[in-house]
């Protein structure tokens, strides 16, 4: 495949743009930056309060993943490896900051530039600030699956545990948040 294909083509699988790359047509790589990059990005926006900080996130994310594409398991999708590489470089971020935080801690509700849509109206409501105040494992596997529309199993794959555990956690954080919205006082 030549990089005219890849502009013409956007249906190309990503395991066959990775293949590309590792058989030496590292032009390839750029779709897939081009692809990801607004929801690499976004990942990091909604965490930290700096664009030029979550711009090079970003960046350092497509960097560590082109020097990792060999280790790329093709039983996952290319999207649920990239989405753990950016959960885990801005869990890193945290750490060297000094902070014990989530990919979620800081997460920017402000949806203003896009349009009212039900499920952006539900995000800047009640039930996101519920979300934001769950414990880190429920709240990140619940934006996962809702907010990033991911299925259970690439859920699953960027938290870097089984589906039964994404399951749970994904069940119990709905009773959570049901819970809470319904005006019951449960406990976690």
């Amino acid at each position: 495949m030549n990089n005219t294909n890849y502009q013409k083509e956007c249906t190309i699988p990503d395991r066959d743009i990775v293949v590309s790359v590792l058989n030496g047509d590292t032009n390839a790589y750029a779709f897939l930056v081009k692809k990801y990059q607004a929801k690499i990005y976004s990942i990091f926006a909604r965490s930290i309060r700096s664009q030029a900080v979550a711009a090079e996130l970003a960046q350092d994310v497509f960097l560590k993943a082109f020097e990792k594409l060999t280790q790329f398991s093709f039983e996952k999708s290319f999207s649920s490896w990239i989405n753990a590489i950016a959960i885990n470089t801005l869990r890193d971020y945290w750490r060297k900051d000094g902070r014990k935080s989530s990919f979620t801690d800081e997460l920017d509700t402000d949806y203003e530039s896009f349009d009212a849509t039900i499920e952006e109206q539900v995000f800047n409501g009640s039930i996101m600030q519920v979300i934001q105040q769950l414990p880190v494992l429920y709240r990140e596997a619940l934006l996962l699956r809702f907010r990033d529309d991911l299925s259970i199993q690439e859920v699953a794959d960027s938290l870097g545990i089984g589906t039964s555990a994404a399951k749970m956690r994904l069940k119990r954080g709905i009773e959570i948040v049901s819970a809470r919205v319904e005006g019951t006082n449960e406990k976690e």
